[in-house]
């Protein structure tokens, strides 16, 4: 293993070696991303490594950097250098070496000239004595410094998500390691000296920047390798960079406004990671939700809102020619409101109370349309989340307008959507009041859905074809439950399973009319009633399986003793045709204008 001094820090190639051995400390800028490598990268990278001829050169891209500070540690004096490109690969490095190092301590050689090497090695790459060669963002440097480097144990259940990837990082370099040590114990150490060379050895470019305001701007255009840079991140990085130019360096100020940027990303990033970690929001990404934030924070159309980072940098570009006091409290302002966004989004996802809000967010969440809703849940749940009542009454039209206009209207996915867009910007500006909301929602409503609209689909001959699966049994199951309301009988089944496998729609009137023995007339009204509303119902996929296709004189005393009202209530009937299909029709649809009238 060869080591040299640390080398000045100017434009051109380097070595690894060169960049991380000498008086120098490396740290990730307030506007940077955490730690973004994924399962993917971290392969990429042992592979190119684990491959690598030693006799070759091996170019490893571009590291931008900005020399920040000078420190004063004990007798030594630091160079701090800002990480403007480059932390994905020289963090993954580090903790690539953190677990070589280790295998190494491991391998039991306790001569002084061994022992001497490693902490050398140790000291070069990763710390000395308290001094550490890399500091990541916030509450990621303690971990980073604490489990990844010391080795001490951490809580799990306080990870974040760059903390786990961190994490996982540390664990699958350990057992890829441990891998080789089995299969080549008795050349593992030569192996390990190998790799130290490797990854020592590899080129870089370096690209010093002279300032913060261009370092902010730089990362924001270029890609660390593997990684592209969501939105949000972008965004964070403009603003800082807006920062930088808007207040005057000989000031000093722009360190609290940096830090009050900073630790709301922090914050905004850590709801996100509690979001996506939920079954309601593992679907969503964090610039869909800055997107929901920009409908709610500017009035826009659905086409302009995929433009809103290129909207927002011309609205804050705007203010900065302007008046650059104005672009600074804009810069705040949009961050404090993008961070309560956040917050109320979390706020919805994780909401678990078994009261009425509760059922009503289950019901929406199941109706499966949520994300047209989303800005106008934002926008609603940070104004009137402490209004119990306003809240039931938006999400009970809300579930009402999922179902009628979805469900059952089979519009499009977007169908309103720009009307209740205008609406989300309405309710955050403090434009309409609660009561003025729920009628311009039920207005949009019998616009896509009004009443004769929403008959002629429920009466549709082709209603089990029309509506998805899960649609109609939701439809029942609210049906099974007007039912035992009537009948005062309590409910001893949930949604959930009715809408699992364990259950399914079934067409009283058979579909298959070989064992009906139906006339010719009878054979042509059958194809059209068969797949009405009327002859439908819920069934267990045990009892349907047994009674598929079966006529209705040969079910009907199963039927009794169904544990479904849906079931038990047509053992009322004697037989099974149009007339009775029509009759049940009615019934159904008569409930279906009281349970979700407007």
């Amino acid at each position: 293993m060869t080591r040299i001094v640390g080398i000045k820090m100017e434009k051109g190639i380097v070595k690894f070696k060169d960049l991380i051995i000498g008086d120098r400390i490396f740290q990730i800028p307030v506007y940077q991303r955490n730690f973004s490598w994924d399962k993917k990268q971290l392969e990429d990278l042992w592979d190119d490594l684990l491959y690598l001829d030693p006799y070759k050169k091996h170019y490893f891209g571009t590291i931008l950097m900005k020399k920040a500070k000078e420190e004063k540690h004990g007798l030594k004096t630091y160079e701090i250098y800002d990480i403007i490109d480059g932390q994905q690969r020289i963090t993954t490095v580090l903790i690539l070496l953190r677990e070589i190092i280790s295998h190494l301590n491991s391998l039991g050689d306790e001569t002084d000239e061994t022992k001497e090497e490693l902490t050398k090695l140790e000291e070069e790459y990763l710390k000395y004595k308290t001094i550490y060669k890399l500091e990541l963002l916030g509450d990621d440097n303690v971990f980073f410094r604490s489990y990844v480097i010391d080795d001490t144990e951490y809580p799990d259940a306080t990870l974040t998500s760059s903390q786990r990837r961190l994490k996982e990082a540390k664990f699958l370099f350990r057992k890829k390691l441990e891998k080789i040590e089995k299969s080549e114990a008795k050349k593992f150490g030569d192996f390990l000296g190998q790799f130290i060379d490797k990854i020592g050895n590899l080129e870089i470019i370096i690209y010093p920047v002279e300032n913060d305001a261009d370092a902010a701007r730089i990362f924001e255009t270029v890609n660390d390798r593997g990684k592209q840079l969501t939105n949000l991140e972008k965004t964070k990085s403009f603003l800082m960079q807006m920062v930088y130019l808007t207040v005057p360096k000989e000031s000093g100020d722009s360190t609290s406004y940096l830090r009050q940027i900073n630790d709301g990303f922090s914050r905004i990033f850590r709801d996100f990671e509690e979001i996506r970690t939920t079954v309601r929001g593992k679907d969503l990404n964090e610039d869909d939700i800055q997107r929901y934030h920009f409908i709610v924070y500017v009035s826009s159309d659905i086409k302009t809102s995929y433009r809103y980072l290129d909207f927002l940098k011309e609205k804050i570009r705007g203010f900065y020619r302007e008046n650059k006091e104005k672009c600074l409290n804009f810069v705040l302002e949009y961050t404090k409101d993008l961070e309560k966004a956040f917050f109320a989004l979390k706020e919805i996802i994780i909401y678990k109370k078994d009261d009425e809000i509760g059922i009503l967010f289950d019901k929406i969440y199941i109706l499966g349309r949520v994300a047209n809703f989303y800005p106008l849940l934002i926008a609603s749940w940070i104004r009137f989340k402490d209004e119990q009542e306003k809240i039931e009454k938006l999400l009970m039209i809300i579930e009402i307008f999922s179902f009628r206009v979805y469900s059952i209207g089979r519009k499009r996915s977007d169908a309103g959507i720009n009307s209740i867009y205008s609406l989300a910007y309405e309710v955050r500006s403090n434009k309409t009041m609660h009561i003025e909301l729920i009628k311009k929602l039920m207005n949009i409503i019998h616009e896509y859905q009004g009443n004769k609209e929403f008959n002629i689909n429920l009466t549709t001959e082709d209603f089990y074809n029309r509506v998805d699966t899960a649609d109609k049994k939701y439809l029942l199951f609210e049906y099974e439950k007007f039912l035992r309301e009537e009948a005062k009988e309590p409910l001893d089944i949930h949604l959930k399973n009715i809408l699992s496998e364990k259950f399914e729609i079934e067409h009283i009137w058979a579909t298959d009319t070989s064992k009906l023995k139906l006339s010719d007339e009878l054979e042509d009204i059958h194809e059209q009633y068969k797949d009405k509303l009327g002859n439908l119902t819920l069934a267990s996929d045990s009892w349907n399986s047994k009674w598929r296709n079966s006529p209705f004189v040969d079910k009907k005393e199963d039927y009794k003793d169904s544990n479904l009202r849906v079931q038990r209530e047509l053992a009322s009937s004697s037989e099974w045709d149009e007339k009775q299909i029509q009759a049940r029709e009615k019934r159904i649809i008569e409930f279906i204008f009281k349970r979700w009238e407007v």
